[in-house]
């Protein structure tokens, strides 16, 4: 399949007049259109569109990344650092989540409430899970064992 490509730059070679590389030149920065439909492009760069590529063509239809993460419906969750992620809304299942653990000693500030923590001497002295209510932690009964 033969690609056409038309380079324009306001020069006219006249028919019959050999193509070398001086005369090329002449043509200072062409401007190239090609037609056709599928075009593979390998190592380079693409630069100077004057529209996003669309999602459907493989692009994300947008202009930065912070847009092209809302297009593709990855938001702020796509740049989260793993060690503060924040989820509003939704579930989180399928997965085992481990409480960070500390002594009675060592606690956190209890402030914001409805947070959770594994105390390992919490409770008299035992082993619990604690839940804030803004001010202090309060005990959540572990209760027995689970048998089968």
């Amino acid at each position: 399949m033969a690609i056409t490509a038309t380079v324009t730059r306001g020069f006219t070679f006249a028919t019959g007049v050999d193509v070398t590389a001086a005369s090329l030149n002449q043509l200072g920065e062409p401007t190239v259109a090609i037609s056709e439909g599928n075009v593979n492009i390998t190592g380079g760069t693409i630069s100077g569109l004057s529209s996003p590529i669309a999602i459907a063509d493989g692009g994300t239809g947008s202009a930065n990344a912070g847009a092209a993460r809302t297009a593709l419906g990855v938001g702020t969750l796509g740049t989260q650092a793993s060690n503060a992620i924040a989820v509003t809304g939704g579930t989180i299942s399928g997965t085992i989540m481990t409480l960070k653990s500390y002594a009675v000693s060592g606690v956190p500030s209890a402030s914001p409430a409805g947070q959770m923590i594994y105390v390992t001497d919490g409770n008299s002295g035992a082993a619990t899970v604690a839940v804030s209510d803004g001010s202090a932690w309060k005990v959540v009964a572990l209760g027995a064992t689970i048998s089968t």
